[in-house]
């Protein structure tokens, strides 16, 4: 049975960047993943790959279009304020939401958050 995770920006733009998406979308495969996102994280990650000049915007659109491939795109409602920073309530928001078995981050901020199922 498909497990659904939400990957932080963070997660998809490290991997973009330094190991490209397929490594990722291997791992996501073996274990039966379906990463869920928003519009809003697809346009995050597109904006940092080409503020920070990591990518071209061409690049980084061949990234979302393959990320938009992978995954689910969901809508989400602003609800839970619970994250120790205010802009990735969003990522509580979308996993509470669509049930989503865990939110994977590398965001230290995020990473010390105790929470209860």
């Amino acid at each position: 049975m498909t497990t659904l995770i939400v990957l932080d920006a963070n997660t998809w733009i490290r991997f973009a960047r330094n190991k490209g998406i397929e490594p990722l979308f291997a791992r996501i495969e073996a274990y039966d993943l379906m990463p869920v996102v928003n519009s809003y994280m697809l346009t995050e990650i597109f904006k940092v790959l080409v503020r920070n000049e990591w990518m071209t915007e061409a690049q980084s659109l061949k990234v979302i279009d393959f990320i938009k491939s992978i995954v689910v795109i969901k809508t989400e409602q602003a609800v839970y304020r619970i994250s120790p920073d205010p802009k990735d309530n969003y990522l509580f928001d979308l996993a509470i939401q669509t049930n989503a078995a865990y939110i994977i981050s590398d965001d230290s901020a995020l990473l010390i958050l105790k929470c209860n199922p």
